[in-house]
């Protein structure tokens, strides 16, 4: 009886321990938890990925006509301003008068000078003639001179140029043997033949004795003490290593009797030598030919120049006097400043007052008041008739999601219009920027007006696609993810934080889509955490 209340008392005193045991390891998991980053995940979706493109703009103008005056003339007052519209009744700008007076007399001025200068050219057209017979003999006998020795110059040449062509007619008819391209194209084929077999041979053989050294090691492991391999999984194990040593066997045998017949690489270069210094001489040959006809082409240019400066110089002793197209030129000039001086005195005749020619809005001047007058438009004003167009910049990255002729929504105001884009380039003050146009539809918009551009662009599906706040980068710029992975602890299982490092496919401003592989489906992704992770750190579902 005392023994079996002993036993009794050591019974519960050990309950008691197994419980307080139970108790403090329920405490201690606790207290290790409380203390876990805590983390929320989200399996990877299928689907597209939707990608908005939002750009502000302005509406400017379509069609543009310029203001045209007289360039050089000052500017007295400029009554338009940039934004003002104007009609064909709206004085533009004035014209200084005094300063058109000035101009117009300096320009009658030149006039009459001008013409002082005609009438003394005209005046002294004529030329005194000196003794023309000693000249024209002195240039006969010089010219008979010229002919004699200029033509023994050519017969030497002629006579080089003779030997050189029978040297070479000589080394063509015994010209260097070579082998026909043909039959060295043949030999070459067969070599290449040759070669790609045994690289492809080779190739058979490598991957067959991949697979049978795989088997083997399959084999060593299915067969070590705690692999736990059913007998079936052996045996089937085992039929794989007989087909890859079968396999590797015949690659064995296939590219051992291929090398057991090889074929050389076909050399022509001995008999190339020989051809190569053959047609060495005959260029050298050929080239003495070209000399020698350069040579005689040289004589012969030189005696025909001789003769044609001896013939020039027995021509111009016979003129009477050299042509003069100054007083021409001097004529054309005169007829120019006339012109000119009319176009003066039309402005003159006006008032130096400049209209427009139509109705429109100014969008640029280019005079000032007291500045001379610059070489192009004055003013320029849109034209109200033609229709308006939006322009906008998008940057590189906008670029990729539109396109011309893509359909956009277009708000002007409180007005919202579906617009196509007509046309898009590179800026070219930033190349790194775009700039596209719409044209708007008669009377939509107003010049100067703001608006806001904005498209939507769906990709194709994408298997794997994860929240953007999930994707990390490193320092040097690779995308990696946080999975949710189970592994043994101190305390029993436990969860933790595992680093995949993921190729991104496309991505918007919600989600990226990765690239399918050790991620699945089935992975669960780290969407968010308390606490910063790190590879392999300890965490615990968010509460």
């Amino acid at each position: 009886m005392e023994m079996w209340k002993k036993q009794k008392k050591i019974g519960i005193a050990f309950c008691i321990f197994l419980s307080l045991m139970f108790l403090c390891t329920l405490i201690s998991r606790a207290v290790y938890a409380s203390g876990l980053p805590q983390v929320t995940t989200k399996k990877p979706e299928r689907t597209a990925l939707i990608h908005r493109v939002e750009a502000e703009g302005i509406v400017q103008q379509g069609m543009e006509y310029a203001v045209n005056a007289l360039s050089g003339l000052r500017c007295r007052t400029v009554h338009a301003h940039v934004g003002d519209r104007v009609d064909t009744e709206t004085l533009l700008f004035e014209i200084d008068m005094e300063d058109l007076e000035e101009q117009i007399h300096e320009q009658e001025i030149t006039i009459q000078k001008l013409t002082l200068t005609i009438q003394e050219q005209e005046q002294n057209k004529s030329l005194a003639q000196g003794e023309k017979k000693t000249e024209q003999d002195r240039a006969k006998e010089d010219y008979d001179r010229t002919a004699e020795s200029a033509g023994e110059s050519v017969n030497r040449a002629k006579e080089d140029l003779k030997n050189a062509r029978d040297a070479l007619e000589n080394l063509e008819q015994n010209p260097a043997a070579v082998t026909p391209e043909e039959e060295r194209r043949k030999a070459q084929a067969a070599y290449e033949a040759w070669a790609g077999t045994e690289q492809e041979l080779q190739k058979n053989l490598k991957e067959a004795q991949a697979e049978k050294e795989a088997a083997d090691e399959k084999i060593k492991k299915l067969e070590a003490p705690d692999a736990g391999t059913t007998p079936e999984g052996l045996e089937e194990a085992r039929k794989n290593q007989e087909a890859a040593e079968k396999k590797y066997a015949e690659a064995k045998s296939q590219y051992d009797a291929h090398m057991a017949e090889p074929v050389s690489k076909p050399d022509y270069s001995s008999e190339d030598a020989e051809k190569a210094a053959w047609e060495e001489k005959k260029s050298a040959l050929e080239s003495s030919i070209g000399d020698a006809e350069r040579s005689l082409s040289d004589a012969r240019k030189s005696r025909d120049d001789a003769l044609l400066n001896a013939k020039r110089n027995l021509d111009d002793s016979e003129k009477a006097s050299a042509a003069d197209n100054s007083p021409a030129i001097n004529r054309l000039e005169l007829s120019a400043l006339k012109e000119k001086l009319e176009k003066y005195q039309e402005v003159l005749r006006t008032g130096g007052r400049v209209y427009p020619e139509s109705e429109g809005i100014v969008t640029r001047i280019q005079v000032s008041p007291g500045e001379r007058i610059p070489d192009g438009a004055a003013i320029v004003y849109a034209d109200l008739e033609s229709p308006l167009e939006f322009h906008l910049t998008l940057t590189k990255e906008q670029k990729k999601y539109v396109n011309q002729g893509d359909t956009a929504s277009l708000t002007l105001g409180k007005t919202q219009e579906s617009v196509t884009v007509d046309y898009i380039a590179a800026s070219e003050a930033a190349p790194e920027l775009f700039e596209a146009v719409i044209f708007l539809p008669q009377g939509t918009g107003t010049l100067g007006q703001s608006g806001a551009f904005t498209t939507e662009t769906q990709t194709d599906i994408y298997n794997c696609c994860i929240p953007l706040e999930a994707l990390y980068t490193d320092q040097t710029g690779r995308n990696y993810v946080y999975t949710l992975k189970e592994k043994s602890g101190i305390l029993g299982p436990e969860l933790a934080a595992e680093i995949i490092y993921v190729n991104i496919l496309d991505q918007n401003d919600r989600y990226a889509a990765i690239e399918e592989g050790i991620i699945d489906s089935e992975t669960e992704i780290i969407t968010s955490t308390t606490e910063p992770l790190t590879d392999r750190a300890i965490i615990r579902y968010k509460e």
